[in-house]
């Protein structure tokens, strides 16, 4: 998969280039209310069905088709080898859109099952991580080193204080860095870490970036 990535207008997966541009926003017309929770019904159903595709994926999906598919993970691996062997080891290469997209399939997946705002879920978002890392570990082992060898994964959650997000915000524009460049970078930072949400990334930009005479 290439780096430069169009996200609109490219192959079908779960969504139509349609989906694309409604979802973003990216069209003219007006939508009825109705042909709206049309689309994102067809959406949902697409999103269930691709799901319930990963168990076929999983079981009979040759070998070579899941390297083919994962070629950019080991494209990375091995630019941090090289870096590595460079002594560059505080150097991270940059992830190709695909490795960022796996990065927001699991944000997907975190914010879908903490939606339901029961502990009961977050005890089932971790077992599901974990015993699928263990299974997907021993079954590489099985096919392809005809071995086999025991594999506990964990995973744990450790949270901060909660803290009211007007005081938080209020506390990352005291902290951004005088210089607009810098500033820049910072708030996109912390929006790739979703310490803070687009749009008021989009506000600190606009303020405090375009026009750092506001600060």
């Amino acid at each position: 998969m290439r780096d430069e990535v169009d996200l609109i207008d490219r192959d079908r997966g779960i969504l139509t280039k349609r989906d694309r541009e409604i979802l973003t926003g990216d069209f003219d017309e007006e939508l009825t209310e109705n042909a709206l929770y049309q689309r994102y019904y067809n959406i949902r159903n697409r999103i269930e069905n691709a799901i319930l595709d990963f168990y076929l994926l999983s079981r009979y999906l040759p070998l070579r088709d899941i390297e083919q598919v994962f070629e950019p993970a080991y494209e990375w691996s091995r630019e941090r080898r090289h870096l590595n062997e460079q002594g560059h080891t505080e150097t991270t290469p940059d992830l190709s859109m695909f490795l960022q997209s796996w990065l927001s399939l699991f944000e997907f997946y975190a914010y879908g099952m903490l939606a339901g705002d029961m502990e009961e879920t977050h005890d089932l978002m971790r077992g599901l991580i974990t015993t699928g890392l263990e299974r997907g570990i021993r079954e590489y082992q099985h096919e392809n080193y005809k071995t086999y060898q025991e594999v506990a994964a964990s995973l744990s959650l450790e949270y901060g204080n909660k803290i009211l997000q007007e005081t938080y915000l209020r506390q990352v524009q005291n902290d951004l860095a005088a210089e607009p460049d810098e500033a820049a970078e910072e708030v996109m930072k912390l929006y790739r870490q979703r310490k803070i949400p687009y749009q008021v990334a989009s506000q600190l930009i606009e303020h405090y970036v375009q026009s750092p005479e506001m600060r």
